[in-house]
Order: structure tokens, then sequence, then C-alpha cells
């Protein structure tokens, strides 16, 4: 195990219900319901991905960025100023345990880099990975394998000894596809993602650790 990459909405942090609450919103203001089933598609995916969707779905009349840049900074702020939001139960143990082990961590999300310095900073974990990267940062998004890609070549190891932590098929399609271990946590109540490509599950993080990571690496 050469490194640890972190997706981040609903990996280490429940952002997802916050992020549902806006769109819908955002959507609705827009002249148009934003369905359940049209949120479970994009999980994981860029919002760039997502406001083109829709851009063209709903005839919206700006163009794709103007969407994608009020979302980028509205979601942020609200992030910035939310009193409930935390790290999800055990997350924190376990990235102290690897970083206790010296294994490089990494932070692959299709969030903004805005959100994702956002969380960071919010969470003083700036000290934590040593490289995070955001779908703005490849011209491919998740589920392509690019935004691991990116990671294992900045962190100089090779693909086949990462491991990705992920909670979206997206996620997991994109992290099979970079030639990677992936673990999926399924522990959130509304995560209604297909997991089953992942090499094991998990509903919690205290199920987790550094020799169980390293086992990923004992099965053919």
């Amino acid at each position: 195990m050469d490194a640890v990459i972190f997706d981040m909405d609903g990996t280490l942090l429940d952002t997802e219900p916050l992020m549902d609450v806006f769109l819908i919103k955002s959507c609705r203001s827009l002249g148009f319901e934003l369905t359940e089933s049209i949120l479970e598609q994009f999980r994981g995916c860029t919002s760039l991905a997502f406001w083109t969707y829709l851009v063209r779905e709903f005839n919206l009349t700006q163009p794709v960025e103007e969407y994608v840049f009020k979302e980028k900074y509205a979601f942020s702020e609200e992030l910035k100023n939310n009193p409930t939001l935390a790290l999800i139960e055990g997350v924190e143990a376990l990235i102290e345990e690897l970083l206790k082990f010296e294994v490089p961590l990494a932070i692959a999300s299709s969030a903004s880099r805005v959100r994702i310095n956002t969380i960071v900073g919010r969470f003083r974990m700036e000290t934590k990975f040593r490289v995070t990267i955001s779908g703005e940062d490849v011209e491919r998004g998740k589920p392509e394998p690019d935004i691991f890609l990116l990671v294992s070549e900045q962190l100089n190891v090779h693909p086949s000894r990462c491991i990705v932590i992920e909670d979206s098929e997206n996620g997991v399609k994109a992290a099979k596809k970079a030639g990677m271990k992936c673990v999926a946590f399924s522990g959130l109540g509304h995560n209604k993602q297909n997991l089953s490509n992942a090499d094991l599950i998990i509903t919690a993080y205290s199920n987790l650790n550094y020799r169980v990571l390293q086992r990923l690496f004992e099965i053919k």
C-alpha cells in the first residue's frame, strides 16, 4: 500500500443531503423540479457534467459555466457557515492511524477547488493530505479514471499500489478503471448507490484499519 486516496463528499463528511437541498432549491428557482433519479445519477460527478445535463434537458438559457460558478461559491459559503457539519465518525481516527504508518494520503474529489479548500481549511486537514485534486483539474471526471491517475502521478506511486475510499458508484468505477483497489463506504443511511464493484464494502470506519487495507493486496 503506497497511498490511500479519499473521496470527500459522503466519504470524509456527510455533505450530500445539504447539497441535495441546495440543488433542489436552485433548480426550483429556475422553474423545474430536480428528481431523485437525476441526483443519484450524478453522484460523484463534477458540477460541469451535472449542469451540462440540466441545461440540455430543461432548456436553460444561461451558459453552463454560469450555473457552475454560482453553485461553486454559494454552496461553499453555506458549508463554511453550517454549524452542524462534521467529519464522519471514525474517519479521523483512520487518517491518524495511516499517518502513523507513514502512508501518503490524498483527496480526489469531483467537487470544486473552492469547496475542497473550504472543507480542508475548516477541519484543519492541510497537513494530513499530501495531494488534493479537484474534478476541475482533469478533463474527464468520474467514472473515468483521470482524477485518480493524476493523484498517483503527483505522489509518484504506481496505481496498482493505491487504495481508494469512495461512496459512489461513479467513484468506484473510476477507481477500478485506474487499476486501484477500492473500499466503498456505505454507512450513511441515504446512500443508495450500487457499490458492488468495490473490493470491500464497509458500513462503519471502525471496521477499517491499516491491516485490513493491507490485506486487500492479498486478494487475487
